[in-house]
């Protein structure tokens, strides 16, 4: 029989391994190679979206891919390995805390949107039906509060679709990261908790009223 603790043993630098592939922040060094430091033009995400409004969708398409990718490795990776749901998952939370608090950038990053779908195509691709079309409804009513419902409400659907408890509290561990990572907002966004509350709404450091209508761009992924 095979040896089922050799898995669980290693679970630790996977963890490691999957942290240190989230914090290649893969949108500043394309842009950088265009000559722009993302920390200091647009909106100051480090994220494909601002890659896109300053470099090209071509660019941006492809760091969004490549973020994509950084999650669903490591938990593809641990599932192969005959880990479960919860300790898998946790891998890809691995990848996202890397993305949104890169190493390499010495401080928070990217929102960690596009890591996390990532996450969900290997862990439970259903989950991201859920997901996907609240990023679609935000073209109406505001892609950062469109993301809020569909992230912030994410492990509410999973335990109302009858998830493993584990999964659940994985997504439910998400998205308390995704949504830290919005309240932070980038340097330099103003401080308080009322302000880090409409951030973590709307997705915008200078949100001016209570009204989606009025966020103008939003900063993710």
């Amino acid at each position: 029989m095979p040896d089922i603790t050799m898995p669980i043993l290693y679970w630790p630098l996977l963890l490691l391994g999957a942290y240190l592939l989230g914090s290649v922040p893969f949108a500043q060094v394309m842009a950088r190679l265009h000559g722009v430091d993302l920390r200091d033009v647009g909106t100051g995400n480090v994220g494909a979206g601002n890659l896109t409004r300053e470099v090209g969708l071509a660019w941006g398409a492809l760091a969004a891919l490549l973020d994509g990718l950084k999650g669903l490795f490591p938990v593809w990776i641990a599932l192969k390995a005959g880990l479960g749901p919860g300790a898998s998952g946790m891998a890809g939370v691995a990848a996202v805390m890397g993305h949104n608090w890169s190493i390499w950038l010495r401080g928070r990053s990217g929102r960690g949107l596009a890591t996390a779908a990532g996450v969900l195509m290997a862990l439970d691709p259903v989950m991201l039906v859920w997901t996907a079309g609240w990023s679609l409804a935000g073209w109406k009513i505001g892609s950062g509060l469109g993301g809020f419902l569909g992230w912030g409400l994410l492990p509410i659907v999973s335990v109302a679709m009858g998830r493993p408890p584990a999964e659940s509290l994985v997504l439910a561990l998400l998205s308390i990261i995704l949504m830290s990572r919005r309240a932070q907002g980038n340097p330099g966004a103003e401080p308080g908790r009322i302000p880090a509350l409409k951030r973590v709404i709307y997705d915008n450091d200078n949100v001016i009223d209570d009204f989606p209508e009025t966020v103008e761009e939003p900063l993710t992924p």
